[in-house]
């Protein structure tokens, strides 16, 4: 999978990228047409406004690009064909992610992240394949949380996922699948609404691990405009059965388009987390972060710098930069 490395892209202002058959199944929030093209429901940009951009042309890029598309189409449709002879209708699309980040007397942070849903109509319209190793990017870039190379060692996710749209303000999607080497069920409800001007997003969330147990979690959004930005603040909650202490996390996010390739996002956040004994460890954490186009509409990369200060380090600084480029790919 590293070979893919070097088509990777992220998220930008606005912009066209792949979407998914599924995405018709997703809920949308103002946020999310305003201000950037992001994941909506699991791991697929949000298609918006076409930007003409004067790339070089990289031919190599473009060939490995349309190799991946080819494997991935192909792939989505032998896995609906199963048991049927009508093929044709499967899609599929993904990203992959690499990130560095060096910090204080620390430079061999090393993240790479991928994710591929297969879309299958025979099997249901509603029904998709996901494999990945990225179970919480895409919220990350809903409501623009900072997580720099989260330690957690899932390993790859198998599932199959079921979308059930109700309206355009309200969602449930279920997961069955295998993660942490275990079967794992999870139910995910989504409900966004307005109030005046104010953008806000509701997502509770139960997971159950056959070995692990319940993992319930809350999240919830709000966010401003402005007037040539935005702002938004966010709260998340999860419990995990065999710890003491809940985690939490809370953020405060100013989003400013620069033209129309370019964000700069700058926040604080304050987060509560377990050690390996259990214990509860405080963090906060304030960087500035820019994102950009880098190829076409499908490469991007973003440079965040940042200062944390940890109470497992006794609050002393720590300085560091996270570098990440990603791209997309699929149909």
């Amino acid at each position: 999978m590293k070979s893919l490395v070097v088509v990777i892209a992220g998220i930008i202002v606005p912009l066209t990228v792949p979407t998914e058959t599924a995405m018709a199944e997703t809920v949308t929030t103002e946020e999310s047409a305003v201000i950037v093209a992001m994941p909506a429901a699991e791991d697929t940009p949000v298609a918006a406004e076409t930007v003409t951009v004067d790339n070089t042309e990289l031919p190599g890029a473009d060939m490995l690009q349309n190799q991946i598309n080819t494997m991935m189409q192909d792939t989505a449709s032998w896995v609906d064909s199963i048991g049927s002879d009508d093929t044709g209708k499967a899609s599929a699309n993904g990203y992959v992610q690499l990130s560095w980040l060096p910090r204080t007397a620390e430079f061999d942070d090393i993240d790479v992240k991928f994710k591929v849903s297969l879309h299958l109509p025979q099997w249901n319209e509603r029904l998709a394949l996901v494999v990945g190793n990225d179970e919480e990017d895409d919220e990350r870039l809903l409501d623009y949380e900072s997580d720099p190379l989260n330690d957690s060692e899932d390993g790859v996710n198998v599932a199959l996922q079921y979308i059930k749209q109700f309206n355009s303000k309200w969602q449930i999607k279920n997961r069955l699948g295998i993660s942490r080497t275990q079967l794992y069920l999870r139910s995910d409800i989504r409900l966004n609404w307005m109030v005046k001007n104010v953008d806000l997003s509701l997502q509770p969330r139960f997971d159950y691990y056959l070995k692990d147990g319940f993992e319930p979690s809350m999240k919830a959004v709000a966010a401003y405009p402005l007037a040539q930005s935005r702002l938004s603040l966010s709260a998340t909650w999860q419990q995990v059965q065999d710890e003491a202490n809940s985690r939490r996390k809370i953020g405060f996010y100013h989003i400013k388009p620069i033209g129309e390739n370019e964000l700069f996002v700058s926040g604080i956040q304050y987060s509560r987390s377990n050690d390996e004994d259990d214990i509860p460890s405080d963090s906060y954490f304030i960087s500035v972060r820019y994102r950009n186009l880098l190829y076409k509409s499908w490469m991007f990369f973003e440079i965040e710098p940042f200062v944390e200060f940890n109470q497992a380090n006794d609050y002393r600084d720590e300085v560091g930069i996270a570098l990440s480029i990603f791209s997309y790919y699929g149909h």
